[in-house]
């Protein structure tokens, strides 16, 4: 059993003692500790109390005030990158870079204020959290909104700084009752040289009024003086309509800045007036709309500005222009009684057909009576035409190569099919193929996605007999080798690494439509059904127009677009 404590021995109950002395010393040492941290927590608390006023309250009042002013600087940020946008785009407003300028100033001040509210004795509210004093107009002596030319980079500028003072809450126990913020912000307004490409072929006789309505409005809104525009009108030829020198012109100058402001004259109308005067006629040669289109960009030469090409169109190709006795490619008619030079010599120099071919009333296949011409081109007769004015005022079809015709010769007449020992060359007049290429993301049989090539009426009438270049007189095989030729020119302007040329295309479905897929690839829109778009090229847009009351919209929407970029 345990020894009882007293009967330990004398040692031992001392250190039992001196043990329990210990134990007390320590007891009363932890009371002292638990007395001086209960001092301590009361220091602490007196101290917490007495920094409330003075530090803790401007801590939270300084966050607080913060956060107010941060959320003021958002919404002033957002308002002064929207002016900043608004006043670039009404850079298209004004004859000049003065009026402009102006103008720039006016819009950008308007949308601030009206996406800013502050508070004022006659706003009749109160400011975004009580903002005042907005300020827009004057930075230090300078004007807070700046347009500027930069013609170095084909570019406008407008710079903004604006400024707004904002109450304080917390801040005020410091005496500081506003505080000042302060945002800034720029947009550019790229040149734009624009090409714009009307089709006038005879399905349009509806819709020239809401087509010329359209167009007007869209060549309204850009800047003369800065902004570059020109116009091609197509049937089944094209004629580079403005710059009026710039038709039956070897060395062509390309779209200018005086669209609107040009002297008009009927010898030399500006665009606006052009426009006013087409009338429908003839077939539909995209071709060689395209490609002088591309050649007007070429010629103007503005890289860094933002070149387009907008094409309207209410069909499908079926047109093609092209030299029919030319070694080069591929076509031999010894026979031709042409006595024009104008194939740029050879051993056929003497016997050069140079004009266009199309098919008429449908796509057929092996419909022979289908197939007419060959026309002269309306970009170099100035015999049958003798301006610009007539060629867009002539309501009848262009004429056939005539004897005395300077353009070229008599070989058949708009009664006469097209010969059967006369073949579809393999390259148009500008080298644009007639069998497309086999060159990934395109194939030589990429024709197929036409539209005429499924159609039970038309191309599929033959079964879907494959491209025969051998049969100029059947409407199938003209309507897709001008269905390559198309496809073609817009692969060709969108290679131009120097120019990076945009393409819009609306097609107007009211009188037999366009051919969807042809567009797409055009536009080169990114779409699962468009074989051929291609990520590193501009992309454009394609618009489809259900009716004559929706073109101006139409024209409205790419007009959107193309601003948006200049942007």
């Amino acid at each position: 059993m345990p020894t009882p404590f007293s009967s330990l021995p004398r040692n031992s109950q001392g250190l039992a003692s001196q043990s329990l002395a210990t134990q007390g010393l320590a007891t009363q040492g932890l009371a002292t500790l638990s007395s001086r941290r209960r001092e301590e927590s009361g220091n602490i608390m007196v101290m917490f109390t007495l920094m409330l006023p003075f530090v803790m309250v401007p801590l939270v009042g300084l966050g607080i005030d913060a956060t107010m002013l941060y959320s003021v600087k958002a919404k002033l940020q957002a308002a002064v990158d929207g002016g900043a946008i608004a006043a670039a785009q009404s850079l298209n407003s004004g004859v000049n870079f003065t009026a402009q300028q102006a103008t720039a100033q006016k819009t950008a001040d308007q949308f601030i204020r009206a996406n800013f509210v502050v508070a004022g004795a006659f706003s009749g509210v109160g400011g975004y959290w009580g903002a005042f004093n907005l300020n827009d107009t004057n930075c230090g002596g300078n004007p807070c909104i700046v347009a500027a030319q930069d013609n170095a980079n084909k570019r406008r500028t407008v710079s903004i700084t604006a400024s707004v003072q904002v109450p304080l809450l917390f801040m005020r126990i410091l005496g500081v009752t506003s505080g000042t913020v302060a945002a800034t912000g720029q947009a550019a307004r790229r040149d734009v040289v624009l090409v714009l490409v009307l089709d006038r072929s005879s399905s349009m006789s509806p819709t020239i009024a809401a087509l010329q309505a359209g167009a007007t409005y869209f060549t309204n809104q850009f800047t003369s003086g800065r902004d570059r525009l020109g116009l091609v009108v197509f049937g089944g030829s094209a004629i580079v309509a403005y710059p009026p020198s710039d038709w039956n012109n070897s060395t062509p100058t390309g779209p200018d800045t005086n669209f609107k402001t040009t002297p008009d004259t009927l010898s030399s109308p500006n665009m606006l007036t052009s426009i006013s005067y087409i009338v429908s006629a003839s077939n539909t040669g995209t071709a060689e709309a395209l490609t002088l289109a591309y050649k007007e960009l070429q010629a103007a030469n503005q890289p860094g500005a933002l070149n387009v090409i907008v094409l309207f169109t209410d069909g499908q190709p079926n047109g093609i222009t092209a030299n029919f006795n030319n070694t080069t490619s591929g076509v031999i008619k010894a026979s031709s009684p042409c006595s024009n030079k104008t194939d740029g010599g050879g051993a056929l120099n003497s016997k050069s057909m140079l004009g266009w071919i199309a098919q008429w009333g449908g796509y057929a296949a092996g419909g022979s009576t289908n197939g007419h011409g060959i026309f002269g081109r309306m970009q170099t007769d100035a015999t049958s035409q003798t301006s610009v004015i007539n060629w867009l005022k002539n309501s009848g079809t262009e004429p056939t190569l005539g004897a005395s015709a300077s353009s070229g010769c008599s070989y058949v007449s708009n009664s006469v099919n097209i010969p059967t020992d006369l073949t579809i060359p393999s390259v148009d007049y500008y080298g644009n193929s007639t069998l497309g290429v086999n060159v990934a993301p395109y194939t030589t049989v990429d024709y197929q996605q036409a539209e005429i090539w499924g159609n039970t009426s038309e191309c599929n009438n033959g079964s879907r007999a494959t491209l025969t270049l051998s049969k100029p007189g059947d409407a199938c095989q003209v309507g897709l080798a001008s269905w390559n030729a198309a496809d073609m020119a817009g692969r060709m302007i969108r290679s131009d690494t120097n120019l990076s040329p945009v393409i819009y295309c609306m097609g107007y479905e009211g009188n037999g439509g366009d051919d969807p897929a042809l567009m797409r690839r055009l536009a080169n829109v990114n779409v699962a059904s468009n074989t051929v778009y291609d990520s590193t090229k501009p992309q454009g847009l394609y618009l489809q127009i259900a009716t004559v009351n929706d073109i101006t919209p139409a024209f409205q929407s790419v007009l959107a677009e193309v601003l948006r970029l200049a942007i």
